[in-house]
């Protein structure tokens, strides 16, 4: 499997929505009837799933990793990539953003969202900043009329943390700013340069970048979207699901233990991930820096996809309410 480099654009940060191809055209291993383990595949990005990296990793804090099922990751830069191999029987599951799966099922994309990978929660874990050039002026989001902001890409977390936190602080983020699609990398010297006046810095740069102090934070996605978001989430087709769901479930008591064993254990881990080489970034850095919040049982917060789907509403990028009933289903969880 190709290396995870940290140090790579942030691309779940970069939600891209479904292009063209068929649901399920072919490939699902949920045809194969062999008596060996069932195959798993699983579209992956390039942060924030260390949990998940791990049964990789160190399969040996699995149960039944090579057993009742057999992982493999597969690796993509854009969340429409990732999408399009999902609807073309290559996956049969991934990792992507609340507001892009719900995006994804308003497409009619036939999916369940299973568990939690990471959480965005006021107060508690990392929080995403957006920052600007220390003695710039630009203070607080109030400050930002006629400014450039910074973001991945359209249509993605940033882009609805930016555009929720303009307008409750009463400007109108289709006239009031400009934005800028770059990639996270180009951030801080786009924003020392003034090519952008704010831009967003996740993890590890936020790390690196903080304590030489040229940069001031002024707002976060708390700001824009203040709920305990289940930021990047687990989908499955629901077809494998009922097709395998022995190999499934073992899948879920694995996720769980490594879910555990990362909370509990979390220096130790992240040292597995660079020894391992899933992760090429400063020893220093990574293992100390601050990680966003995780659920321990890996639950979904329902009542925070609810308000997301209003946002998108709100913002059309969706035309009416997709069925959450439908769409979330934790309930393999133990």
């Amino acid at each position: 499997m190709k290396k995870l480099m940290l140090g790579m654009l942030m691309s779940l940060l970069a939600v891209g929505l479904i292009g063209c191809g068929t649901d399920k055209e072919a490939g699902s291993s949920s045809d194969s009837k062999n008596d060996g383990p069932v195959k798993i595949r699983i579209g992956i990005g390039y942060a924030t799933e260390e949990p998940l990296w791990l049964m990789d990793a160190a399969p040996e804090l699995t149960k039944y990793n090579g057993d009742k099922y057999e992982i493999e990751f597969q690796q993509f830069r854009a969340n429409s990539d990732r999408l399009n191999a999902y609807r073309a029987g290559q996956l049969e599951g991934g990792t992507l953003g609340q507001g892009a799966l719900i995006m994804a099922a308003s497409q009619g994309v036939e999916l369940k969202v299973v568990a939690s990978v990471a959480k965005d929660t006021p107060n508690e874990g990392f929080n995403f900043p957006f920052m600007a050039k220390k003695g710039s002026g630009i203070d607080s989001v109030k400050d930002l009329k006629g400014k450039t902001i910074g973001i991945p890409d359209f249509k993605s977390p940033t882009d609805m943390w930016a555009r929720t936190a303009l307008r409750r602080a009463g400007l109108d983020p289709d006239k009031d700013v400009k934005f800028s699609v770059l990639p996270t990398p180009a951030v801080e010297e786009s924003v020392k340069s003034g090519k952008i006046d704010v831009g967003l810095v996740p993890q590890p740069f936020y790390a690196e970048l903080e304590p030489k102090g040229e940069l001031q934070t002024v707002f976060t996605s708390k700001d824009g979207v203040p709920v305990d978001e289940d930021f990047l989430s687990l989908f499955f087709d629901p077809k494998f699901i009922s097709e395998n769901e022995e190999a499934f479930e073992a899948f879920i008591e694995d996720f769980q233990t490594t879910m555990k064993y990362y909370l509990e254990n979390e220096k130790e881990a992240r040292q597995i991930l660079l020894d391992k080489e899933f992760v090429l970034a400063s020893q220093d850095v990574y293992l100390n820096m601050e990680d966003s919040n995780r659920s321990k049982d890996l639950s979904l917060n329902r009542e925070s996809w609810v308000e997301v789907q209003k946002i998108l509403l709100e913002e059309k990028w969706i035309e009416k309410e997709v069925d959450l009933d439908k769409l979330l289903d934790d309930s393999y969880l133990k």
